[in-house]
């Protein structure tokens, strides 16, 4: 790779000295700005495992707008999950760090010694952390894989909000229901929207509690050929579990997986579970996405209040938030929201957050886009850039995006909710001991997907912020794909990421020596 001086490089791209906002492009030339850092970069990605890849990258100083480093910086790359920066963003635009979102139970009738001659409403307000994730202190529970993530754990008490609703309504003198308990999405209509996984589906709904995911907790039986035992990890009789998984003494021939979701003449589900399980194996989990959030939420807060001695007869979809509140919960900020999106990846929020961004309009998701599109143009950029539409983007716009970010109010929530280096989130186990672990605020991207030639392509990305040791910031994106084996794609994937988190590292040790 060739190393070239900022004034050839500017050189060979026709151009004078970049103004202020812009970002030079080098058009697949490589350009480093420090000595060494462009060979120290081509020994990372020139190890065998990256054999046949091809990478794009830029690192930018938008302070004294200086590209620090650059190779392929205009060319399209699938971004993955990188691209929930331009989401969380355009958050943080419409919204405000500081924005709360509210549930509400509302009344719909007097309340005449303890007995609500009504029903009771509970307004969906869009709070997406209704899951127990708040700790005492205020922070959150994030674990560095989000819960909605196949195989992964649940959360430890997703009905601890409904449960503190419950609580309220049971103190506020209501001892008897003689309506029913109702759920308000009017904040904008329910939507399916897919989040990968295998083509998964979800529902998308104001009102999310506990992620609108069960998970399924399933154990082996005691020898090969029982059939493993199933439970559910959520204490709610609106979904009952059923087991058709297979104790077995080697490796299992099929995952665990629901495979079917019937709809009972009451109301509750029976979803079956199938596959393979060791023995011996420790608990296992697969998710179950709730076919309706709404009817999910009235039945889990009607258990709620009668445990709380509250006597309801039965629950319901739809009312209107008429009447005084009997109950409120009050979110974290916008600025907490985000981070299980940015930092654990979470797709069931980022498939949500146009939606609650654009609420209370006739279409969210245009009205988000119009958000986001607003917030492209300020920051100098295409509203529509080409490749978009099929989640490609080039480092340039990110760099530039992030260095928009950079000038808001809320850059310092908005880059600390970001997955930071060696230290939380998707990057808690890069580059740990690194000098740049802590100081590197960046969101990874992975995407695995088939060729037309029926050939697997790794994509990789990560996208964010350096904090120098002199209180300089860069902005960076880097891409790499791959042609390979399917079946070692996850591996290759999480080699290419290491590589990439080696490289911020590289170029904050680098420049760190240079900027004292």
């Amino acid at each position: 790779m060739t190393v070239l001086s900022r004034r050839t490089a500017l050189r060979l791209l026709g151009a004078a000295p970049v103004a202020a906002g812009a970002v030079a492009a080098t058009s697949g030339t490589a350009y480093a700005r420090s000595p060494g850092l462009a060979e120290r970069i081509q020994g990372i990605i020139d190890q065998p495992v990256f054999h046949g890849s091809h990478w794009g990258m830029a690192f930018y100083a938008p302070d004294t707008d200086e590209i620090v480093y650059a190779a392929n910086p205009a060319e399209l790359f699938v971004a993955g999950s990188s691209l929930k920066v331009f989401i969380a963003g355009t958050a943080f635009e419409a919204l405000g760090a500081s924005h709360r979102f509210r549930t509400r139970i509302r009344r719909t009738g007097p309340v005449v010694r303890g007995v609500l001659r009504g029903d009771l409403v509970l307004v969906a307000g869009g709070d997406l952390l209704l899951a127990g994730r708040s700790r005492p202190d205020g922070t959150l529970l994030l674990p560095d894989t989000d819960p909605s993530y196949p195989g992964q754990p649940p959360l430890p008490d997703p009905l601890r909000e409904i449960r503190g609703l419950a609580g309220q309504v049971a103190a506020a003198g209501v001892r008897r229901v003689d309506g029913r308990v109702l759920v308000d999405i009017s904040l904008f209509a329910e939507a399916r929207e897919g989040i990968a996984f295998n083509d998964t589906m979800i529902t998308v709904s104001p009102m999310m509690v506990g992620d609108n995911v069960v998970h399924a907790v399933v154990t082996p039986g005691a020898a090969a050929g029982e059939p493993g035992v199933v439970r559910s990890a959520v204490p709610t009789n609106h979904v009952r579990f059923v087991s058709q998984v297979q104790t077995v003494a080697g490796a299992p021939a099929r995952q665990l997986a629901v495979t079917d979701d019937v709809i009972n003449p009451d109301g509750t589900h029976t979803v079956t579970v199938t596959g393979d399980i060791p023995v011996g194996a420790p608990t296992q989990y697969t998710s179950y996405f709730v076919l309706s959030p709404t009817t999910y939420a009235a039945a889990v807060l009607t258990e709620a209040l009668r445990a709380r001695g509250v006597h309801v007869d039965g629950a319901g979809v739809g009312g209107h938030p008429r009447g005084p509140a009997l109950a409120e919960h009050v979110s974290l900020p916008l600025s907490e929201q985000v981070k299980p999106m940015l930092k654990s990846s979470s797709n069931v929020h980022t498939a949500t957050f146009p939606y609650v961004v654009g609420a209370g309009s006739v279409s969210p998701k245009e009205t988000y886009e119009q958000y986001r599109r607003q917030l492209f143009r300020a920051a100098g950029l295409d509203p529509d850039p080409a490749g978009a539409t099929d989640g490609k983007y080039t480092a340039e716009t990110f760099i530039k995006f992030l260095a928009h970010m950079r000038r808001r109010p809320y850059f310092t929530p908005f880059h600390r909710a970001l997955p930071i280096l060696g230290r939380d989130g998707s990057l808690a186990g890069n580059q740990p001991n690194s000098p740049a672990a802590g100081h590197v605020y960046a969101k990874t991207g992975t995407a695995m997907m088939m060729a037309p030639s029926g050939v697997g392509v790794v994509n990789k990305a990560l996208a964010g912020y350096i904090e120098l040791p002199n209180g300089r910031w860069l902005t960076f994106a880097q891409f790499m794909n791959q042609e390979g084996d399917m079946n070692a794609a996850r591996d290759l994937a999480g080699k290419a990421q290491e590589a990439m988190a080696e490289i911020a590292a590289a170029v904050y040790e680098t420049l760190g020596r240079t900027s004292r």
